[in-house]
Order: C-alpha cells, then structure tokens, then sequence
C-alpha cells in the first residue's frame, strides 16, 4: 500500500478507534470492532516514523543489544532536557500527521522522571496523528501505571492507540539469560496490574506483550495469556523473537539464532534511513533500529538538533545518495539483516 494511502487508513482506523473506545465500557460488543482497528493501525504505521529518545539509559543488559558496548565508550548517557524538549517540538510543529514512537535505541523510557510530562506535551501537537511507546516494563510500578493511565485518559484523541511491553522468554532463568537482570517476578507484576486496571476502568488500549526467545525455545500463547493476562482483558497481543537481528560489526551471542544474510539486491538504500531519531542528548539520527548506533560510530547521524534541518535533511539525502551511487554504506548498514527496501 503506498504510504499515503496507509497514512489515510490508519487515520481513520484511530478515528473510528476513538468513537468506539468512548462507547466501549457501556457496549463490549465492540471489542472485535476495536480489535480490528487495532489490526489496521499496527499494519499501516510504515517505516517513516519519529523515534524519541526520552533516556538512553537503561536498566538491563541485553544480550541482542549494543547497549553495554557502548557502556565502556564515551557516549554520553542521560535523559532528555526541557530544552531539547521544546527544540524538538519546534520541529514537529512544521510536519503534518506524524507518527511519534517512544522508543530509544538503547535505554528505557519510563527511567526518565519526567516521561508522562514529556509525552504528553509531544502528543498535544496538532502535527502528531499517532504513537506508540516501548518498554521493558520493569520500571512500570503501581505509580508509573497510575501516570500511564492519566495519559491515555487525558489523550481524547486516542493518539497513543498501541503499548509494547519487551519480556524475556517465559521464565526466570530466560529472562535473565536473555536481560542480564533478575527482575522477571517484578515485569510480570507489573503488567499484570496494568491490565488489571485497564479492564477494571473499562478503558481500551492495545497492549503489545513481545517475548524475546532464546535458540531452540518454542512460544507458547497459553502460557503466555496465563503469565500476563489473568484477567483476559481482550486487547493483549502477542509477538515473539525467535531470530535477532545483526550486522558485520556486532558481536553474535551463543543463546540466540540470527537472521541470515540473505543474498538480496540492496543497491537501494534502506527504508529505515527515511526514519528520524531525536536522541536524548540533542542528537538527530538516521534510523532508529537497535543496531543503527553501535558502539563509538556516528554514521547514521545528522547532526543536533540546534541545526538547521535543511541542513540535515541534506545530510541524509547524501547518506542516502552515497549508498545507492557509490555503493558505499553506513557502518552499521553493512550486513545488517534488517534491511527493507
């Protein structure tokens, strides 16, 4: 579908979302209805999207993750300043019908103090029509779900139609094989109360559970629905990792199956190119996939965002050009099996 056409869909799919939710806690026959609308708005999101960086701080280790790489570099780790906030949204302010994504490289969003604020200023733009957060939920307690349900109340456009939820396998020892941390009791118990509440206020929100496997591991949805949805609210979705992505520079772990480096024409480049990170410490990046930053590069990078974004938008159409002209890719680009064309 081309994607202006999948940018009308989806808008009318989070329209029609909207009026349905309203009626939602009064007619739960709209549940298949809303559940469609879901469905379409997952489908249509594209691939240029904003990523935003709120912290790239993180709270686990990841084995599919550059994240403690680039611990012992000299990146700067932080959370995102008002006043990187506000120069942000100077630039939303000039696009039409943006899907934002709450989602950093590396690092978790609910670390930082202020990310219900933040988010909230960023979905009040006119300029944004969609968005989405991703987070490892460990940081989601009784408090972070009150603020979290706060937002998605005080968003009366439905905007933040879509929560995804990064889990490590099925059990305690998976999960800590897979993140580095012992905290897999404390995710499940967080969720489990998010959705918990979520059903309680007759509030509807698409709940994204995806569960990172480990090599020769199996998903199970049963097991699954029991784990994180006792309640069975009806609007929990589930997606699993059996194959990580990689590129000719990252490190490959011994517990995980990576996609193959499939023979394919890449003499376009990537679609993700097209997408824009703001990261938290002010930078502008093309792309925003977990291994578009590996440690001590800054290929994809377009400059800061106190720059002039003619000036970066040249930035990226030279990246772009020197790929498909030249045949000469970013670092991280080169090998990498998430290629889209």
């Amino acid at each position: 579908m081309p994607a202006t056409w999948a940018d009308r869909v989806s808008g009318m799919a989070t329209d029609f979302r909207v009026f349905f939710s309203k009626r939602y806690p009064k007619n739960r026959w709209l549940r298949p209805l809303i559940s469609a609308c879901n469905f379409i708005i997952v489908r249509t999101n594209g691939d240029k999207f904003i990523e935003f960086e709120l912290s790239n701080i993180c709270n686990a280790r990841c084995v599919f993750c550059p994240y403690p790489d680039m611990l012992r570099t000299d990146k700067k780790f932080m959370h995102m300043q008002k006043e990187t906030l506000h120069k942000v949204k100077q630039v939303l302010q000039r696009k039409k019908r943006m899907m934002v994504s709450f989602t950093p490289t590396t690092g978790d969003t609910l670390l930082h103090p202020e990310w219900d604020v933040y988010m909230r200023e960023i979905l009040e733009l006119d300029a944004i029509n969609r968005a989405t957060m991703f987070t490892n939920a460990i940081e989601l307690d009784k408090d972070a779900c009150e603020r979290l349900i706060a937002l998605i109340k005080a968003d009366t456009k439905g905007k933040l139609s879509q929560l995804y939820f990064s889990v490590g396998g099925y059990d305690a020892q998976t999960y800590k094989a897979l993140y580095q941390v012992d905290r897999f009791d404390k995710v499940i118990a967080n969720i489990r109360y998010l959705i918990e509440q979520l059903k309680l206020r007759g509030l509807s929100i698409g709940i994204h559970v995806h569960i990172k496997l480990k090599t020769g591991d199996t998903e199970n949805l049963s097991t699954a629905e029991a784990l994180f949805n006792p309640v069975s609210y009806p609007f929990v979705y589930y997606s699993h990792s059996k194959q990580y992505f990689s590129n000719d520079g990252y490190t490959r772990n011994a517990l995980l199956q990576y996609y193959p480096s499939e023979e394919m024409d890449t003499c376009k480049a990537c679609a993700y190119l097209k997408k824009t990170r703001f990261a938290a410490d002010g930078g502008v990046w093309a792309d925003g996939c977990v291994i578009s930053e590996m440690p001590g590069d800054s290929s994809l990078k377009l400059g800061q965002i106190d720059d002039d974004f003619a000036i970066i938008e040249m930035r990226r159409e030279g990246i772009i050009s020197d790929w498909e002209n030249k045949g000469v890719k970013p670092l991280p680009c080169q090998g990498c099996t998430m290629y889209r064309a």
